[in-house]
């Protein structure tokens, strides 16, 4: 695959939920030069290093932890990015306000995670990295009524400032839609602890 493919990974502070997004997609497709993963926050704690639990939950799945630097979004950033999978429903609308024309390729990682079922194989390329939002990205059909973003289905609990158990949920949040991905794709399932 030639043309570079784009994904921007988004919660609040970028120290807790979008680390895990960015660092678990990374590790999924570290073999294909062409894919860029980066996240930011809609609030974040620009200059901080991601959470001790979510440092955690990634050095025991063996992903990547280093370098990594929390930074705000900006409506370049969307505009950019070829998928934008939001922690929230409420980050998807706050990334929309500032960058509207985004909304074909935004989603929370849930929700994605329901579509990505529902792309036939025949929608994504044949040969090469199959590009994430291939067929997502598409102008969206209506959705069945399963799997339609409803209440908390579509959002990754925020675990800041919480206990353990919390980082543990919404790691598996994060993990559940990601493995319906890489399954899609043809790709190993991203390492979840």
């Amino acid at each position: 695959m030639g043309e570079l493919f784009s994904i921007l990974a988004v919660c609040t502070g970028n120290i807790c939920r979008s680390p895990a997004m960015e660092r678990l997609l990374a590790h999924m497709f570290a073999e294909e030069d062409s894919v860029i993963v980066r996240s930011a926050g809609t609030f974040a704690h620009s200059g901080w290093d991601m959470q001790p639990g979510t440092r955690q939950r990634l050095e025991w799945a063996g992903a990547a932890t280093d370098g990594f630097v929390a930074e705000q979004t900006t409506p370049q950033m969307l505009r950019g990015a070829d998928l934008i999978l939001g922690a929230t429903r409420e980050h998807v609308r706050d990334m929309l306000a500032d960058a509207p024309e985004a909304a074909p390729r935004t989603f929370t990682v849930r929700h994605f995670g329901r579509i990505t079922a529902h792309i036939q194989d025949d929608e994504l390329p044949s040969a090469g990295c199959r590009r994430p939002a291939e067929g997502a990205g598409r102008p969206r059909r209506r959705p069945a009524r399963s799997d339609r973003p409803s209440g908390e289905e579509s959002d990754v609990v925020d675990p800041y400032m919480l206990p353990e158990d919390v980082y543990d949920q919404a790691f598996d949040e994060i993990c559940e839609p990601l493995g319906r991905l890489a399954e899609k794709l043809g790709m190993p399932a991203p390492p979840c602890a």
